[in-house]
């Protein structure tokens, strides 16, 4: 019934069907055939001529009444579509696991907050399955974690890691590994080529026990591997969540883990732990800040990419 209310509206504030058909760019015919076709929609005359010219009936007041709120709706929904392109206004659903949560995320959103500090970030975080889960249900927006084995994401890499035997720095099995240990502070500050570092097989820690990641996580299936590998059944005497719960649990002496560099790089530790790089390869993993396949990239979330290679420098 209000499809076409704009021709209406001009007529309302013309008074003339010459002067409105010009305005509306259409002839003069054609805008008459319109108002016509309306007002047997709405079952009634929308205008009378008088001597001052056209003039609404009653119909055509409350008809043009309606028409003024659908074009105030109208220019602020323009306003707002403008804000968003503009990046004036916006939100965003970020998730990550906890460690990426507690150290990375914080960088990227620091960055992205300078330059666009009216979009709103909610931050979701829980372990590397649900967050999937969650990408792809669109109850979040973009994630950052490592998702090599997700194919309905469009992932944009931010940085590689390498992964390491954590192992606490008093256990007896370090002793005459020391030309094979690398120590948490040498990948935030290096001082030696790490490339230069022997690696240890993992069958000298074989006896050990250790602290994995649940099932659902990617470094469980990579790690897994490596034992699978040498035919070796680890003693797992915690299975957690969170990277950086495993690595607490191993700082205070409790037993093994693995971890990556990036860990190091971006959250706070103590001494308490050496590294080993494992003979028996753990493949490179990405991390990667991701969005659906198929799904809008609003210049928010655009932005959110961009400051987020920024940040970790795509050292892939």
């Amino acid at each position: 019934m209000f499809s076409k209310w704009r021709y209406v509206y001009e007529l309302y504030k013309e008074k003339s069907f010459t002067n409105a058909s010009k305005k509306l760019f259409i002839s003069q015919p054609s805008l008459s055939a319109a108002i016509k076709n309306i007002e047997n929609k709405v079952g009634a005359p929308l205008f009378e001529r008088t001597g001052h010219g056209l003039e609404l009936t009653e119909v055509g007041r409350e008809y043009v009444a309606t028409a003024e709120k659908f074009l105030n709706i109208e220019n602020e929904f323009q306003i707002k579509l403008s804000d968003i392109y503009n990046l004036e206004s916006g939100s965003i659903v970020v998730g990550g696991s906890n460690y990426v949560a507690s150290y990375i995320l914080p960088k990227i959103i620091t960055g992205f907050r300078s330059l666009h500090p009216n979009i709103s970030i909610k931050l979701v975080e829980s372990n590397s399955y649900n967050l999937a889960q969650m990408l792809l249900s669109g109850e979040i927006d973009i994630i950052v974690d490592n998702l090599d084995d997700i194919c309905e994401l469009t992932k944009y890499p931010l940085c590689s890691e390498n992964i390491f035997l954590c192992v606490p720095k008093d256990y007896k099995v370090n002793e005459g590994l020391e030309k094979h240990q690398i120590k948490p502070e040498n990948i935030r500050n290096p001082i030696v080529d790490l490339n230069d570092v022997e690696p240890v097989s993992i069958n000298v820690f074989k006896d050990e026990q250790y602290i994995f990641l649940k099932e659902e996580n990617d470094m469980y299936v990579r790690t897994s591997k490596i034992f699978k590998k040498r035919n070796i059944e680890p003693k797992i005497i915690f299975s957690v969540d969170q990277l950086n719960i495993s690595y607490a649990l191993a700082d205070s002496g409790i037993g093994l883990c693995f971890i990556t560099d990036t860990f190091f790089k971006y959250a706070s530790y103590r001494e308490n732990v050496v590294l080993y790089k494992i003979a028996e390869e753990i493949d490179k993993r990405t991390l990667y800040i991701a969005h659906r396949n198929n799904q809008y990239c609003s210049n928010a979330m655009r932005a959110l990419i961009d400051v987020a290679q920024e940040v970790l420098k795509m050292d892939v």
